[in-house]
């Protein structure tokens, strides 16, 4: 997938890679301190390294936009080691991440559904143009790839509904409305896909793959919100979340550095450093914000309220990229040409 070449592209980049490694530790340790680690001394300690890992991208982020890390690196890197210290200091004492952290929490939601999209287009799109190259047998593999993931889906849909609806929870009864949405989506993108195929006589086999990997991803985040309800032992899909959201998280900043010189023509004032660092503190401050939680700071009637305005927000967003970048897909992509963009 290309956004290896994109995370092989980061390495090169000394200070964004140490950056990018410091976060994951920080996000492990977090898990840690969740998980099996009480010390609520322990949890401070990791409270305090995301802080200080949050200042040092802020100023760096900032300076990013006037000065190019890369030729002067060591100065930077300095000068943001000396700001963070009383940056953090005074982001502590006038609660400044209090005012940062919901457009942080927007910011990061609509980019996780975005790519979350992307992923799953780019993965039914490169499989079935890999299909079509095979010239001999095309035609019966990618009615097969059509077919056989369409029914997988199918019965997917009618499980997880089914499942939904068994319970006698009426919260979690609703829960299944969520995946009728897609449904609904799905039936408009088939449509679509049908009219390509009697008019243009051109197949977009891949639309069953896709709708595969959407209601994968759907139903994966409808179930972190109920992990606690759903497991007896929530550690495992804790660990198992934890995986998903950090392949995410690569996926993210190897697609940004994949297409370091694309950024560079289209956004003039900001490169892909600068997209990137604001990606990480976006992220930063929601795992400060995470720590909040599991140390009781945060009331637990707010903390329903945020679970269930980020499950809103993120299927929201997720339907409306699949609905309309969805469409455009099936009439712009040329079967075995993939995008360069």
């Amino acid at each position: 997938m290309r956004f290896i070449t994109g995370l092989k592209n980061l390495s090169k980049k000394t200070i964004l890679m140490i950056i990018v490694l410091l976060f994951i530790i920080a996000w492990f340790l977090f898990i840690l301190s969740h998980l099996f680690i009480t010390s609520n001394v322990f949890r401070f300690v990791v409270v305090y390294f995301i802080g200080f890992l949050a200042g040092f991208t802020f100023v760096l982020l900032v300076l990013s936009l006037i000065f190019d890390i890369d030729k002067r690196k060591k100065v930077l890197v300095l000068i943001a080691i000396i700001l963070t210290v009383p940056l953090v200091y005074l982001f502590s004492v006038i609660q400044i991440l209090h005012f940062l952290f919901p457009f942080c929490l927007f910011a990061n939601l609509v980019l996780t559904a975005f790519f979350a999209f992307k992923f799953c287009i780019d993965t039914s799109t490169t499989l079935d143009d890999w299909l079509y190259k095979k010239k001999s047998s095309r035609k019966f593999t990618r009615i097969l790839e059509f077919i056989l993931f369409l029914l997988l889906s199918v019965f997917l849909v009618i499980f997880t509904i089914r499942f939904f609806k068994s319970s006698s929870n009426p919260g979690i009864q609703n829960l299944a409305n969520v995946f009728l949405i897609l449904v609904l989506i799905d039936m408009i993108l088939f449509a679509f896909v049908l009219f390509r195929f009697i008019f243009i006589q051109k197949f977009s086999a891949y639309i069953s793959l896709f709708y595969l990997l959407a209601f994968i991803y759907m139903l994966y985040v409808v179930i972190s919100l109920l992990a606690d309800v759903i497991f007896l032992n929530s550690i495992g899909y804790n660990f198992f979340s934890f995986f998903i959201d950090l392949f995410l998280f690569l996926y993210i900043i190897g697609s940004i550095f994949e297409r370091v010189e694309y950024i560079k023509d289209k956004i003039k004032i900001l490169g892909a450093d600068t997209i990137a660092l604001f990606v990480i503190l976006m992220k930063t401050v929601v795992q400060i914000n995470r720590i909040q939680m599991d140390l009781g700071i945060i009331p637990v009637v707010d903390i329903i309220d945020q679970l269930l305005y980020e499950l809103q927000v993120l299927l929201f967003f997720f339907a409306i990229f699949t609905l309309l970048i969805g469409l455009y897909t099936i009439f712009a992509h040329k079967e075995g040409k993939s995008s360069k963009k």
